[in-house]
């Protein structure tokens, strides 16, 4: 595999995923209002569906080429949202009779992500006052 070509795949799907994903969250802003994140849920969730949908038909039916699939699934869903790749390595565990690691994984990076953004709080606090 070219990895320039590689590197462009997964850029150009980025940029097409992250542009979706600023449109969704505007949406439904402009629908519901800022009092909950249903934007950032619905992308989350749909994002995680896709996932589920692309890399399965990718490793058992259509045998998507190798920058197919990074386009869809690294760079289009990976700049939708990175939460699709966590449910889907998270399942991926969980499959592979790891179910211990599977939900260590699941509840480790909800609980050490939410940790992690009370940190960056306080940090940028302390330092930027």
């Amino acid at each position: 595999m070219n990895q320039w070509a590689a590197v462009g795949a997964v850029a150009v799907g980025g940029a097409m995923g992250s542009v979706f994903r600023f449109l969704v969250g505007i949406w439904f802003l402009q629908r519901v209002g800022p009092g909950f994140p249903w934007g950032t849920f619905v992308v989350n969730m749909s994002g995680a569906f896709a996932i589920g949908m692309v890399l399965e038909l990718a490793q058992t039916r259509i045998g998507l080429n190798p920058y197919a699939r990074l386009f869809l699934a690294t760079g289009i869903l990976g700049g939708y949202t990175t939460f699709s790749a966590f449910a889907y390595e998270t399942y991926l565990l969980g499959r592979d009779a790891f179910p211990a690691q599977a939900l260590l994984y699941g509840f480790g990076s909800v609980i050490a992500g939410v940790a992690a953004v009370f940190l960056g709080i306080a940090v940028a606090r302390a330092v930027f006052g």
